[in-house]
């Protein structure tokens, strides 16, 4: 009894002593630069999409790319804006340099026409700046020898100061006598 059981203890030993690595899925790196076509430099930020595997990376600074993944046929799917798109299936059994270069993608565009208000469409007349005086406001000013001063009655508003004591003429906003008109 006792040698089968010593017997069964190294046999679970030995099955437990196999590396899992033969058991698990073996993995691969597909790796590579992607460039610019038309003059070589590395494109920072391209999308590396692997279809099957719904996974995918961005490429470096470098314009270098690198993924994990196991062994199998995949469609790898290179994007990247203002450049076509790239579609390859790769059948993965060992290691793998996929450099890719992608072109740019030409797309005319239809015409723009732009317009815009023009600078007076808003002004309805030409008058600069006109203030009225209501006949009723003038009306309930003091009168001077039974009539009502006109020029008195505009020097009340805003912005407008008399000339001097004893003259007719006004001033509006540091203005001159001879720019009113009334």
């Amino acid at each position: 009894m006792k040698i089968n059981f010593l017997i069964a203890f190294i046999g679970l030993t030995i099955c437990l002593s196999v590396p899992f690595h033969t058991i698990a899925q073996e993995k691969k790196t597909v790796s590579g630069y992607i460039r610019d076509a038309s003059n070589g430099e590395g494109l920072i930020g391209v999308s590396v999409y692997i279809r099957e595997l719904e996974n995918g990376v961005t490429t470096n600074p470098y314009g270098f790319y690198s993924i994990t993944i196991p062994v199998g046929t995949y469609t790898f799917i290179y994007s990247y804006l203002g450049y076509e798109r790239i579609e390859k299936t790769i059948t993965l059994s060992g290691d793998l340099t996929q450099n890719i270069e992608m072109n740019d993608e030409s797309q005319s565009l239809k015409e723009v026409v732009v317009t815009t208000r023009r600078e007076d469409e808003n002004v309805r007349s030409i008058e600069m700046s006109v203030n009225k005086v209501e006949m009723k406001t003038i009306r309930k000013m003091p009168a001077l020898l039974g009539e009502v001063d006109l020029i008195r009655s505009i020097q009340l508003l805003p912005g407008v100061t008399t000339v001097g004591e004893g003259a007719s003429g006004f001033n509006v906003r540091g203005g001159d006598v001879s720019q009113n008109l009334v």
